[in-house]
């Protein structure tokens, strides 16, 4: 279950940045750049049942997860790739809630 308080946020990049700031607006450039093509590749590849380019495709993700601080969202990130290299994909739902996230808080930057 996707913890609700586990929302995006820059700590982890500022805290990476050491307070350079054109290095945080070129981290966030890139996550703005990259985020909606690999969305869209992990959609269609899931939509081809295609579970082991689809578990790829979340690994991706999951350093995005990461960089942007929500814990909760990695763990499921976590699960949700070792169900899909099963062949067992049951926690789409939440994975999707993550990547919702991630997208409504990007595009407010």
């Amino acid at each position: 279950m996707l913890n609700t308080m586990d929302a995006p946020n820059l700590l982890k990049i500022k805290e990476i940045s050491g307070g350079m700031t054109d290095f945080e607006q070129e981290m966030l450039q890139i996550i703005k750049e990259e985020l909606p093509e690999e969305i869209e590749q992990y959609h269609s590849n899931l939509e081809a049942k295609d579970f082991l380019k689809t578990a790829g495709d979340v690994h991706k993700l999951k350093h995005k997860i990461s960089i942007l601080n929500m814990k909760h969202g990695y763990e499921t990130a976590v699960t949700y790739e070792n169900e899909l290299r099963a062949g067992r994909p049951t926690s789409a739902q939440d994975f999707e809630a993550v990547l919702n996230k991630m997208v409504v808080f990007v595009n407010q930057l």
